[in-house]
């Protein structure tokens, strides 16, 4: 007879992305990039709405966006006196590196731009309505007098080129003093599926420069830019299910031959096994590994009460076909001793309410070694521990 027990664990996974190096300026300005995974495939990004949303629902209904508290003014007019004229320019897709707090796992990201919202304030309304030219594409304007809002797409997020409201060889001089102002982004960030990332807390940190020929590079002329430098942190709250079912009495396991002793009574069964069923839920990765009562070839142990004697047990693990090691299908996966040698497993999407089974096998050679004892009881411990909180 062998004791059985499964622990179960459920899992939490917060994470928060860190990147970029170096001391921070002392009048940067920060924004926060937010997301949680909650079960399903992917993110669901929960930054806070800025403001262009209220104008544009539609490209905030499409994706991620968020408020850049920066503002400035442009001392800037073209020849022909028609109104002023400005161009801007955003960074392209950024790396950006998340450790996780606790194991010290990372992961690449990527951060890329892919629609910019801005207010325009100018005493010469007409030009501040021009059409877009460059880097980027009008998807939305609305304009009140000398006061403009817009949206403009993002050409070549990976690489864009300078966005710019005037052509390029318009001449200007210092006469108006143009506003820009409530400014805010639409963006993608790139992640690894978080059915694959471990539990645990991802920091990272993403600092661009604002300012003529910086990332945000906002062109010639710039007067009372309200920070010179944008600092980018990503919080990402990932929530994994796990849970685990046995039927009522799965805790002992009795080993028998193929068909019961009846069928056995004349001749040496080949071996002793028990399968056990289970039930079980889970949208991320997980270990599998054995903590025994008697140890015995790097497997565990049964043992003879009445003189010690042990023999090894072989425990085995099959999943359905959603749950993968290492690459391939977990069938009859042999389950190793200690915490250190727990194998990995993952899923390629959430797996609900799903049949596996564990297998305890004692082979023929070990049999024969217990049938020297006739009528004596080997028996032992042993601890199935699932974690997903590793």
């Amino acid at each position: 007879m062998t004791q059985f027990h499964a622990w179960k664990t459920l899992a939490c996974l917060l994470l928060m992305l860190q990147a970029g190096a170096g001391s921070t300026p002392a009048n940067a300005t920060e924004v926060t990039v937010s997301a949680e995974y909650r079960g399903g495939l992917d993110f669901v990004h929960t930054s806070r709405a800025p403001d262009f949303c209220t104008r544009w629902p539609g490209q905030c209904n499409a994706g991620p966006a968020l408020d850049l508290p920066i503002s400035y003014e442009l001392a800037t007019q073209d020849k022909e006196g028609g109104g002023a004229g400005y161009s801007i320019r955003v960074p392209g897709r950024r790396q950006v590196t998340v450790t996780n707090e606790r194991s010290g796992e990372s992961y690449s990201l990527e951060f890329e731009i892919l629609a910019l919202g801005l207010q325009v304030d100018t005493a010469a309304g007409a030009a501040a309505s021009r059409p877009v030219q460059g880097g980027c594409a009008v998807a939305g304007a609305q304009n009140a007098g000398a006061r403009s809002h817009y949206l403009w797409r993002i050409n070549t997020p990976a690489q864009p080129a300078t966005c710019f409201s005037a052509r390029p060889d318009d001449a200007v001089d210092e006469a108006a003093r143009l506003r820009i102002g409530e400014l805010g982004l639409a963006y993608r960030l790139s992640t690894p599926s978080p059915l694959k990332m471990k539990p645990g807390k991802y920091r990272g940190r993403l600092v661009l420069s604002v300012g003529p020929g910086a990332d945000f590079d906002l062109g010639h002329g710039v007067a009372g830019l309200t920070t010179d430098s944008l600092g980018i942190s990503v919080e990402l709250d990932v929530v994994h299910a796990f849970r685990l079912e046995f039927a009522q009495g799965s805790e002992q396991v009795v080993l028998e031959p193929p068909g019961g002793w009846g069928q056995w009574s004349n001749r040496l069964p080949h071996r002793l096994y028990r399968d056990v069923a289970l039930r079980v839920w889970s949208s991320g990765p997980f270990s599998v590994h054995l903590r025994c009562q008697y140890n015995e070839a790097q497997r565990c142990g049964m043992r003879n009460r009445a003189n010690e004697h042990q023999v090894p047990l072989h425990v085995a693990l099959t999943l359905p076909g959603g749950f993968l090691h290492s690459g391939q299908a977990v069938s009859r996966l042999p389950l190793p001793v200690g915490e250190a040698m727990a194998l990995k497993l993952e899923s390629l999407q959430p797996m609900l309410n799903q049949g596996g089974v564990l297998h305890f096998d004692v082979g023929k050679t070990q049999v024969s070694e217990m049938a020297r004892y006739p009528g004596m009881e080997y028996a032992g411990d042993v601890t199935v521990i699932f974690d997903a909180g590793m």
